[in-house]
């Protein structure tokens, strides 16, 4: 188990210029981040640092290509996808382990636009051993906040490994090395809210799962802020962000923080965004900036504490050993453990077999990119067909794609068990 990481952010002043680096401490060392840099004038605002390819770096960016491939999937209501590989018959990990890693996350991200506030996905996947199709499925998860969804499929993934591996060791002779996945099902259901009626109604905005532990980050009785107050203040913040990009006026009384995630870590970390003046015995109010996967602002999170109480010294006691009670598995960060007891341990997965002359054929599938998601990506139109090898087979099948067959209308998605030495490879 590794130790979780401490992330710091360290501004330093030189002359004429003010540099940001962020630094994370882990299993006893410091260590510097080569992703998470920034420099400024020394007499600029902070938030210069984040909108200068920071926090406008980190909304989501889709070409036209690609936001007309969403505008289809929304207007179908395409719920489920199919991932799928020939190439990777060789391993049972290597596109298992890049789709969840890649392919799956960017995926749940599209699912996230056009007033969507959290997304619910369970994975499938087919794996080709004891000359069967076995059917790994994890139980369903609901997915929050935006920044949740690496570490949620992640979780996912970790644990529909381990238990492809315990059921190989406990029921056959086969190895993980000996089997392969070159299909991944993903089931996606969108939580949405109303444009209209509940577009400012804080509660349908949640902090990511890596904060909400903070103490100071959490909404305590102490924040006192009135509506009117907030709204106000609300106003102001976007008048001047898109004004004044970013300048705000000295006697605008408070201090504002922004949210930045590590590329290299995945780690959220909270920074300074607009610092004011503290007047004597009026202590400021502090707010977190929040915006939705595209970068456009959501809300004001009040804070009970300044972000420098919240920032917990690197030189103090390594945090608590993290395990789950009930089966003793041990996580890294208090958001991993949360999600496995979300999933409660993996009680709701399952796993199934195909029968050896089924075959699985869906029909008219949507082509997604492969530049978007590294692999084959489909989104499922139609309800699948069940048909056992030998019957009729429809005319404009090409049954000799292997990745997926060719209709009329679209490409075909194929599972079957059949023999590597069939002359028809469904796979």
């Amino acid at each position: 188990m590794f130790d979780e990481p401490i992330s710091s952010f360290v501004f330093t002043n030189e002359q004429t210029t003010q540099t940001f680096h962020h630094q994370w401490f882990s299993q006893g060392q410091l260590h510097e981040c080569a992703t998470c840099y920034s420099s400024i004038d020394a007499d600029e605002p902070p938030s210069q640092h984040w909108l200068r390819g920071g926090e406008a770096s980190q909304g989501l960016q889709l070409t036209k290509q690609q936001q007309a491939v969403l505008d289809i999937i929304e207007a179908r209501q395409i719920e489920t996808f199919f991932f799928c590989d020939e190439s990777s018959k060789d391993k049972l990990e290597h596109f298992m382990g890049e789709t969840c890693a890649r392919g799956i996350p960017e995926l749940l991200r599209w699912m996230f636009q056009n007033n969507t506030v959290a997304v619910e996905f369970n994975l499938a996947c087919y794996v080709n051993a004891m000359d069967q199709v076995l059917i790994f499925q994890s139980g369903s998860l609901r997915v929050d906040h935006h920044y949740d969804v690496d570490e949620s499929v992640g979780v996912v993934y970790e644990m529909l490994m381990q238990r492809i591996e315990n059921y190989l060791n406990c029921s056959s002779e086969y190895g993980m090395s000996e089997c392969s996945i070159t299909r991944l099902k993903v089931q996606v259901k969108r939580i949405r809210m109303d444009a209209e009626g509940q577009s400012a109604d804080s509660s349908f905005f949640v902090l990511p799962l890596q904060l909400q532990e903070d103490e100071g980050l959490t909404t305590t009785s102490g924040c006192s802020t009135s509506e009117s107050e907030l709204a106000s203040l609300r106003s102001a913040y976007l008048k001047h962000f898109r004004e004044c990009n970013g300048y705000f006026p000295p006697n605008m009384r408070v201090n504002l923080y922004g949210l930045q995630q590590c590329k290299t870590t995945k780690e959220l970390y909270v920074v300074p965004y607009h610092i004011s003046e503290t007047l004597q015995q009026l202590p400021n109010k502090n707010f977190l900036i929040l915006n939705n996967i595209m970068g456009q602002f959501q809300r004001l999170h009040e804070l009970s504490t300044p972000v420098n109480s919240i920032a917990r010294d690197q030189t103090s006691s390594p945090l608590k050993e993290l395990h789950c009670r009930r089966c003793r598995t041990q996580f890294s960060r208090r958001s991993k453990l949360h999600i496995h007891q979300k999933l409660r341990c993996g009680q709701d997965f399952s796993v199934d077999s195909m029968h050896a002359d089924i075959v699985e054929i869906y029909e008219q599938c949507l082509p997604i990119s492969r530049s978007v998601f590294q692999h084959a990506c489909y989104g499922i139109t139609k309800p699948k067909t069940v048909m056992r090898k030998g019957q009729f087979v429809p005319i404009e099948c090409d049954w000799r794609s292997e990745s997926s067959v060719k209709v009329q209308h679209g490409p075909c998605v194929v599972i079957s068990n059949a023999q590597h030495s069939s002359p028809c490879k469904f796979y």
